[in-house]
């Protein structure tokens, strides 16, 4: 159990950046894409935010926070959210979502029992299947909030509260940009998301999920591919073994 609650916690270590000085919010990627983030802009940052556990303290601001979430809590401090450049990290989907069924592989105490009594884990494709593109995403009401923002998509995610969407795989060059506009020239140096690979996206991805998930992360699909009008599928699935054995998914 106690393996568990660190995974959890390590995984859940995601934050909401704000700087009222600079005018600018950023909502990390809730698993976690751009761990450097944080530290880059921390020159900048100038609100306290808790961990979720501590979010009725001294103050409404709490990590993993929905942009949603996040203007309410600005209307309680009297703070113009709208005033402010909204950033919102997106991922690429296919290793998004392949990531996301790794964790919870890792964490959900079921589905390591199965794994050490050496049964079947839940399919990729049947486990897809059973996500949300927003609500509950791929967890329940008291999930983790990474297991269930994890899966939203990027319409979900942003609604109408965000002003710049920033890719993940090309997160240097897209923040450079943005933070051009606002006067500020962070030192991001050459930084690196380093995804999935093609390799470990061919054990899970067939015919079927690569159509799941183009059709229900359009508009995450139009902002990673957007100077390609010919939106990529993952690696096709290649035989494999119905056991995914706990080793492959740390």
């Amino acid at each position: 159990m106690r393996v568990n609650h660190l995974l959890t916690f390590l995984f859940s270590i995601r934050r909401m950046l704000v700087s009222h000085g600079y005018k600018f919010i950023v909502f990390e990627d809730p698993l976690g894409a751009c761990p450097w983030l944080g530290r880059t802009l921390q020159p900048w940052l100038d609100q306290p935010i808790l961990s979720d556990r501590a979010r009725i303290a001294e103050t409404p601001f709490f990590n993993g926070m929905t942009p949603g979430e996040a203007e309410l809590a600005f209307d309680m401090h009297g703070l113009v959210f709208r005033e402010y450049a909204r950033i919102a990290i997106i991922r690429n989907p296919f290793a998004k979502m392949a990531q996301l069924y790794y964790r919870i592989a890792m964490t959900d105490p079921v589905w390591r029992m199965r794994q050490h009594l050496g049964l079947e884990l839940p399919r990729f494709n049947s486990w897809l299947r059973q996500t949300r593109t927003n609500g509950n995403g791929a967890g329940h009401r008291y999930s983790a909030r990474w297991r269930k923002f994890g899966a939203w998509s990027a319409d979900a995610w942003c609604g109408d509260s965000i002003t710049h969407t920033v890719r993940a795989n090309h997160a240097v060059a897209d923040l450079v940009a943005v933070f051009e506009e606002l006067g500020i020239a962070p030192a991001f140096g050459d930084r690196r998301v380093h995804e999935l690979g093609a390799q470990r996206l061919s054990r899970l991805y067939d015919v079927e999920s690569n159509a799941l998930i183009r059709e229900r992360y359009q508009s995450d699909l139009a902002i990673q591919y957007c100077d390609s009008p010919d939106l990529p599928r993952a690696p096709a699935a290649r035989p494999r073994s119905t056991l995914l054995p706990y080793e492959s998914v740390a």
